[in-house]
């Protein structure tokens, strides 16, 4: 099974937003034009190259309308 199809099928969906240079520097990543982001509540995880750079840290990942950072996205004990 291909890396990607694995993720699809743990729930994650690609990631269209905008991912700022830090990301990349951090994973001190050579070739970040080959990135590949896929994201699920919790995690982004680059399916760009063999590394499979994961993080669960929202900073340098564009947020959207509704995203809280640092929420896993369920919404229990909220009435």
């Amino acid at each position: 099974m291909r890396f990607i199809e694995y993720l699809a099928r743990e729930g994650y969906r690609p990631y269209e937003g905008a991912v700022d240079t830090s990301v990349y520097a951090s994973f001190r990543c050579p070739h970040p034009h080959k990135a590949s982001w896929l994201f699920r509540p919790g995690s982004y995880q680059c399916a760009g190259c063999k590394e499979q750079c994961e993080t669960d840290n929202p900073g340098g990942f564009q947020l959207f309308l509704g995203q809280v950072p640092g929420r896993t996205g369920d919404r229990e004990g909220r009435s």
